[in-house]
């Protein structure tokens, strides 16, 4: 059982204040440009100078002297949480001291800035490669030294369980305990993992127990907006008080932007699966008559916005087909028809090896972002119901929300938020104005060697695999090594069925081949290998260049499709040229990609194909020229509908936040306090 204090600082977690709107939103706009200026880099680098002062005179000191002066720093910032300029700097500099010891790790410059900018409440855009785990290790250990628990979230559990068992001996060195809680981890692992000073975890597993604990510790039952008024007027009754976590004080973000935007389109919940029941058999009996209709004929479907048109009489008449009871809620007609329609956009806007993998006769999402599959995660409202029955798998049950909660509602909850990206400055703004947290473009330590050759735009796919085809061969031929970034499945099987039809070598990484993803991106660097990946292909694991392979080239790079964010594209550009080696890149798009399909303007998309199919195709001045425009304005557009989609997100948050205010500040003996949101 956990004891009261420890209950109290579960409950403790940041009043967030209303997002600025009107000119409130224009002026905070303008108050973030200021923070994130010139001068923001100027005073971390002066910082970082003396920090770098103090290191080389702490350098000196034997081991018990070292670890005498770490125990008085300890106590030091315990006594003292607030931050000042003279503990933060000589902190770091014992701290960067400890891990040179431990580690064999010395600090560069650039990443002792990284550590002054992550204490003091930045993000940090710090370059692939440029070594952000050091850097968010010393800030981690600084914060941890206050006795608040401090959180290192990272991209996946792979990072989180690697890390937390790399930086241990440091860790252990500066007087703190390090855990993880990985999606895998029992609940008294969990337990366990919380109760350390410094916790690696994954934004979901820590939101997912946030809620959790609030479900225990308020004894409320979320269903939607809806409350079980019995338990909420009800005086009587134990409250499992076992939380797991101890707060939310310190959140430390490896791939910030991955964790505050990428994962930030749809909010986290906490479900239960149901019995199976009438809606199972409606979703398998909606699907055999949505597989008789044809589009153009019967429906439109408009795939820029993934929406489903029909007209009304061909729509009731196919809806009467569908055989259920006429009884209770199958007897609406307008219910029929929304069966119909979400059977229709399950077959035309979820496609297996794009959306989804079936796996073990189960229906498994995959992230689009990141490629990984999620076989935790579900579709609401009986989509994932119709998917199974489209692919005539066993319909689950339907699953019923328990708790929910937005990324952007759950990060602002945190007393000091921070984190580092190869990828911010894209999205600093949206940042800023969501969670307040301004952001600073830390220097490369070394020159940047990267070679990006430019688009390649053809007018269809199959110009563009012979393209590719081309490509890979000549880079073949001089053994150097090739990194194929796709957007799906399908798409990295088509690649491979291409690069073994000339019985090369490979290596596949995807949604159905994910297991060993960090040791097959790790020999990405070899020489002559050629590794064919999805978009979740190397986030935070270190491409090391086989001894020969930097004077063929370094790493050559092939994005295979635009992904919705230039920000994306320039990720998988950063896997080239790491920490000043060599490397190149190079990005072979067409015309019938999705991007370009939902996105880019019909008429546009016409005169730039119509470009393609001239003389000269894809090599012509014109040609290349509308391929760039039409990839500026499809990313753009697609940047737009995101960020719309990330607020609607907060939007409803802030609406189920207010529908159940009237519970605010009801009382219950022997119980903490708290709001329907979870909320202390």
């Amino acid at each position: 059982m956990a004891s009261p204090t420890e209950i109290q600082r579960t409950l403790h977690v940041r009043h967030a204040k209303p997002l600025p709107e009107g000119l409130n939103a224009l002026y905070y706009g303008m108050l973030g440009r200021i923070k994130r200026g010139p001068w923001a880099l100027r005073r971390i680098k002066r910082r970082a100078d003396r920090i770098e002062h103090l290191r080389e005179q702490f350098e000196q000191l034997s081991v018990k002297e070292l670890n005498a002066r770490l125990r008085h720093m300890q106590a030091q910032r315990r006594s003292r949480p607030a931050i000042s300029d003279t503990t933060v700097e000589e902190g770091l500099a014992l701290l960067a001291v400890a891990a040179h010891r431990e580690l064999g790790l010395c600090a560069y410059p650039v990443q002792i800035m990284a550590a002054v900018a992550l204490v003091t409440g930045f993000l940090t855009e710090v370059d692939t490669g440029e070594g952000k785990t050091l850097a968010l290790a010393l800030a981690a250990a600084y914060n941890a030294w206050s006795g608040l628990p401090c959180h290192v979230i990272t991209a996946n559990d792979y990072l989180a369980a690697r890390d937390a068992k790399y930086l241990k001996k440091f860790y252990a060195r500066v007087g703190l305990t390090v855990g993880s809680v990985l999606g895998e981890s029992a609940e008294e692992e969990r337990r366990i993992g919380y109760h350390v000073n410094i916790t690696y975890t994954t934004a979901k597993e820590v939101a997912a127990d946030f809620l959790r604990d609030r479900m225990r510790l308020s004894g409320l039952e979320a269903v939607g907006t809806r409350l079980s008024l019995a338990n909420l007027c009800s005086s009587s009754g134990p409250v499992e008080t076992g939380v797991l976590q101890r707060g939310l004080y310190y959140a430390l973000i490896d791939e910030a932007d991955n964790s505050l935007i990428d994962e930030a389109v749809t909010p986290l919940i906490i479900s239960r699966v149901l019995e199976a029941g009438e809606l199972e058999l409606a979703c398998a009996k909606s699907w055999e008559v949505a597989a008789t209709l044809v589009e153009g004929v019967d429906y439109q479907a408009e795939r820029s916005n993934k929406r489903i048109k029909v007209e009304s009489e061909r729509i009731k008449s196919a809806a009467n087909r569908i055989q259920l009871p006429q009884r209770g809620l199958w007897a609406s007609q307008t219910r029929r028809i929304e069966l119909l329609t979400m059977a229709l956009e399950a077959r035309e806007f979820f496609i297996r090896d794009i959306q989804y993998v079936v796996d073990d006769q189960k229906v498994v999402i995959v992230d689009e972002a990141t490629g990984r599959p999620m076989p935790m995660r579900s579709w609401r409202q009986g989509l994932h119901q119709m998917v199974e029955a489209k692919e005539q798998v066993p319909i689950s049950g339907v699953s019923e929300t328990m708790a929910r909660v937005s990324f952007q509602d759950f990060f602002r909850k945190y007393q000091q938020l921070a984190g580092a990206s190869g990828t911010i400055h894209e999205v600093a703004a949206e940042i800023w104005q969501t969670y307040g947290v301004p952001t600073v473009l830390i220097p490369r330590h070394k020159v940047c060697q990267r070679r990006f050759l430019g688009y390649r735009f053809y007018l269809d796919q199959p110009e563009k695999l012979a393209g590719l085809e081309e490509e890979i061969n000549a880079r073949h031929a001089r053994r150097q090594p090739i990194l194929v970034g796709t957007r799906s499945v399908e798409a990295s099987e088509n690649v491979s069925d291409l690069v073994d039809s000339k019985g090369l070598a490979y290596c596949v990484l995807n949604a159905k081949y994910h297991q060993e993803e960090a040791l097959m991106v790790s020999r990405a660097g070899q020489i002559s290998q050629i590794t064919i990946a999805t978009n979740m292909a190397g986030r935070g694991t270190d491409i090391h260049l086989e001894s020969g392979v930097a004077r063929l080239g370094g790493l050559h790079v092939i994005s295979t499709e635009p992904h919705e964010s230039a920000r994306v594209d320039r990720q998988l550009f950063g896997r080239a040229a790491r920490q000043g080696d060599p490397g190149s890149a190079l990005a072979f798009y067409s015309a019938t990609d999705e991007l370009f399909v939902r996105f880019l303007n019909p008429s546009m998309r016409r005169v730039w194909m119509y470009l393609l199919r001239s003389k000269r195709g894809s090599r012509g001045f014109l040609a290349h020229w509308g391929g760039q425009c039409a990839l500026f304005w499809a990313q753009k557009k697609a940047q737009a509908q995101a960020r719309r989609r990330r607020k609607q997100v907060m939007k409803v948050e802030t609406q189920l936040v207010g529908s159940l205010g009237f519970t605010k500040g009801v009382r219950r003996p022997n119980r903490p306090q708290v709001t329907a949101s979870g909320k202390a």
